[in-house]
Parts: C-alpha cells; sequence; structure tokens
C-alpha cells in the first residue's frame, strides 16, 4: 500500500517539478485564458532558471510572436530572464483591435471591455507571473512595431507593476491630448478615458521611447501616412521624438514626475530583431 502510495505522488509530483503551469526550459508555449479569451503565449526559459526576471515581448502588425521570442532569446540568456511572447491573432484581433487596443468600433463605438486587447494583456502578465510562482516578481514590457504602438496605449489604460516599458519604432502613438481622436490622442474615447489622470499616470510610468534612427522611409505595407499620423511627423524617427518632447512638456507644465527616457539606436531601422540586440537595449531597460 506504502508502495503504491510512493508511486502515485512520484507520478503526479515528479521530484525537481516546476509550480504547476510554469512554462518549461527552453522554447516553449502556454495558453492563458478561456473560450474567446485564449491568449497563445510563446516562451522561453534559460537552463536553471529560478529568480530571475520575464520580458512580456509584444509583436508587431505581422503577429509573429514566434520570432518575437527568438529575438529575445539572447538577452534573456545574458541577464538569466525568461521570455513570454503573447500572440494577438489577425482573426481576433484585426488592425487597431491590437495595436490600439480595440476599445472603439470602426464606426467609433464603445466596445464591451473584455473585448479590449488592454486588459487580455493584463492577464496574460499576472497568469504567467502567477504561473511561475511570484506574482510581483520583477517583470518588463517589451514591443516593437505594432507592439510599440500598444505598449504607449496600454500604460494609459491599464495598471503597471513593470520596472520598464520599452516602446520601440512605434507607428503612431497615443498623444496626451483630447483635440486629436483616440489613437493619435483621447478625443472621441467617453469621458472616463480622458480623464486627467490618465495623462498624468502615463507620464509617471516608467517608459522607454526606443527609436531606430535610420528608421526614417515614409511607406512600407505597414506604416500610417494618413493626415493624422503625419501631424505627429513624417517618420516613425520624428514621431517618436514628438511624442517624448510633447509628453516631457504636458509634464512640465502640470507639475507632474515624468518617467520617461529616450534611447535611440544609430544605423538600425525598422528591425525589430536589430533593436532588441543592440547593446542600447540595455539602457533602454535601465539594466
Amino acid at each position: 500500500m506504502l508502495l503504491a502510495l510512493a508511486w502515485g505522488f512520484f507520478q503526479f509530483v515528479p521530484l525537481g517539478s516546476a509550480t504547476p503551469g510554469a512554462a518549461p526550459e527552453g522554447k516553449g508555449e502556454m495558453s492563458v485564458g478561456e473560450g474567446d479569451r485564449v491568449i497563445q503565449v510563446f516562451t522561453y526559459k534559460p537552463k536553471g532558471f529560478s529568480n530571475g526576471p520575464v520580458f512580456f515581448v509584444f509583436h508587431g502588425a505581422k503577429r509573429n510572436a514566434e520570432d518575437y521570442r527568438n529575438w529575445t532569446v539572447a538577452l534573456a540568456e545574458k541577464h538569466h530572464a525568461m521570455v513570454a511572447a503573447p500572440y494577438f491573432d489577425q482573426d481576433r484581433f484585426q488592425a487597431h483591435l491590437y495595436s490600439w487596443g480595440g476599445i472603439l468600433t470602426k464606426e467609433g463605438k464603445l466596445r464591451d471591455r473584455k473585448e479590449w486587447s488592454f486588459p487580455m494583456a493584463t492577464e496574460v502578465i499576472q497568469t504567467v507571473l502567477k504561473r511561475e510562482g511570484d506574482s510581483k516578481r520583477e517583470h518588463y514590457l517589451m514591443g516593437h512595431s505594432g507592439g510599440g504602438q500598444f505598449l504607449s496605449r496600454y500604460v494609459a489604460m491599464e495598471p503597471v507593476s513593470a520596472k520598464r516599458v520599452v516602446a520601440a519604432n512605434a507607428g503612431t502613438y497615443a498623444f496626451p491630448r483630447l483635440d486629436w481622436d483616440w489613437g493619435y490622442g483621447f478625443g472621441k474615447l467617453p469621458g472616463e478615458l480622458q480623464a486627467e489622470a490618465r495623462f498624468k499616470k502615463m507620464l509617471e510610468t516608467p517608459m522607454t521611447v526606443y527609436l531606430g534612427m535610420a528608421d526614417t522611409i515614409p511607406e512600407g505595407e505597414n506604416f500610417d501616412g494618413s493626415a493624422e499620423a503625419n501631424r505627429q511627423g513624417r517618420v516613425r524617427l520624428e514621431r517618436g521624438r514628438n511624442f517624448f518632447e510633447y509628453g516631457k512638456k504636458l509634464a512640465k507644465v502640470k507639475g507632474w514626475k515624468f518617467n520617461w527616457t529616450k534611447v535611440e539606436v544609430p544605423n538600425v531601422g525598422h528591425d525589430a530583431n536589430l533593436m532588441f540586440n543592440d547593446l542600447r537595449m540595455e539602457r533602454a531597460l535601465e539594466f
């Protein structure tokens, strides 16, 4: 009888096993959420990972979350960090339903909050940290292109517990102003989403605007060349610089804390792999 019980224990709770639901060592995948809210997450965990941070990495418009995971492996190995790259698929999160949070329909009507991409990302972050055994584990949010757009808006809409947010080479930003419509500003949103407290929170969030100095081509498959986007600048580099300066000036006028930094990478254009693996990424993360 005792032998049978012992065998059952080793079958279901193997020695040295990780927290139930934790990511495996090396490359892996997990799912977070249920039903229509399920998000697939591509993961990487260095051998012997224990107390290190987690890098949450947000893909761009190509929806290549697995690539983003892979491009972050070297950085993760260097800092003994885990990588978690959520996948927001094209079928459920077309265009701005991902990078702009999915708050409004194409017709400008408010969508149910459970359909927004922002709270889904928060659920991914909280669930992964919990599965790794420490809901307060140090973590960072990193995004490039559409993922940079996503994070630059996320910081205004969701509670942020990350040590730092890195928004890289975003095509457009939601400037903290009401005279530009949502996506480019905060106009046409419900009143509770336009509160000045959101702007204050946004500027106080530790965020790095991370820019490739060669990201200066005003065209391409996913480049927003609309009149609304061009008010922010002619190219992505200019838009990022203007976004940073606008936030800095607003914080000064209001007397708010300004916890953003700006890091620029010479000779790199719109390339997530090169941006993430440049040595300046460590400055962006403030290691």
